[in-house]
């Protein structure tokens, strides 16, 4: 599984090293806006870095969908799923190293964040400014800003867990179609299809499940973390499932 670990971050390394040029290239743009002391451009750069996490994600998404879609289609593949090894753990190691590759994304990005605003703090007066009138903003709704970052952390967690989620689910509907359709060329926008009903499926379900709680403004993570209990439970049934029904596919039924 290590062999296989090592060659998906091998493949992967060229738009990896995209990104990481369109982030340094924005983290430039910060750098020279704030020791010039233009703020108008350093809040657009820190904008921009925001949002690059966001496109971050949807290519670590996308990615991840495509290039076990193109393994089943290309003569590559037949190299990859025809090795020693399970098809448990070539899903795994593909799993794996979309997991590592975005928790690098994942530090860089928030590391990058956490200086910025440390520079942007001791070079712009404002700051301190603004961080008062949002605490009193929130305060005003009944709101603390502590409350308010650990329930974005209880967000985030179930956040993880529902984008690895999406990830086996498509999985499982490129499996599926490839079991089906084997060379058919309309499998890929079959494929497509089938996982927008299956992700419109399991969110319908998912938002008929009551929260376990009702966290006031001020819950703690834990208390957030409990609340949504029956969706993350709801959410890691289907990531594992999707993981084995794509495996055992992959093993016994798709024609490489």
């Amino acid at each position: 599984m290590l062999k296989m670990l090592k060659y998906e971050f091998r493949r992967g390394i060229f738009p990896l090293l995209i990104v990481g040029i369109v982030i340094a290239a924005i983290e430039l743009y910060f750098l020279i806006s704030t020791l010039t002391e233009h703020a108008d451009h350093s809040v657009i750069a820190v904008s921009l870095l925001i949002l690059a996490a966001f496109c971050c994600y949807l290519f670590v998404l996308i990615y991840g969908i495509i290039s076990y879609r193109q393994d089943l289609k290309n003569k590559s593949g037949y190299l990859v799923f025809m090795a020693p090894i399970s098809s448990y753990k070539v899903i795994g190691a593909k799993l794996l190293s979309i997991l590592l590759t975005g928790a690098i994304i994942v530090a860089v990005i928030f590391g990058l964040l956490t200086l910025d605003l440390s520079l942007a703090y001791s070079t712009y007066d404002s700051i301190d400014t603004f961080y008062d009138f949002l605490s009193n903003i929130l305060e005003m709704g009944g709101y603390s800003l502590g409350g308010v970052i650990l329930r974005l952390l209880a967000f985030i967690l179930v956040f993880l867990i529902q984008f690895f989620m999406t990830i086996t689910l498509a999985y499982l509907a490129v499996s599926v179609c490839s079991t089906i359709l084997q060379t058919k060329k309309i499998k890929g926008f079959i494929s497509f299809v089938l996982f927008i009903v299956f992700y419109v499926i399991l969110s319908v379900i998912a938002s008929k499940i009551p929260h376990l709680s009702n966290p006031g403004p001020n819950a703690t993570f834990m208390e957030a973390m409990y609340a949504m209990i029956p969706q993350i439970a709801l959410y890691f049934v289907v990531m594992v499932a999707s993981y084995i029904g794509s495996s055992v596919l992959l093993e016994k039924k798709i024609s490489l």
